[in-house]
């Protein structure tokens, strides 16, 4: 299987997100983490999954605080 410019581009998003001040314990950022990495099946259940990154980096950003 080969990468492609989605999934790379995916990996480094989810490299991006850092934790929260709760130490290596932030459930918002793992949560994010997970759905960024999350391989779509076919056109609509990626339009999907971004829906449910968007909801859940919200939720991430009134915990970290500020917008990555």
């Amino acid at each position: 299987m080969k990468a492609t410019a989605a999934t790379t581009i995916r990996w480094l998003r989810m490299t991006s997100v850092k934790n929260c001040h709760k130490l290596n314990n932030c459930k918002c950022a793992d949560s994010l983490r997970k759905n960024i990495l999350r391989i779509p099946d076919n056109y609509y259940h990626e339009i999907k999954i971004e829906k449910d990154i968007n909801i859940i980096q919200k939720k991430y950003d009134k915990c970290f605080g500020t917008r990555i």
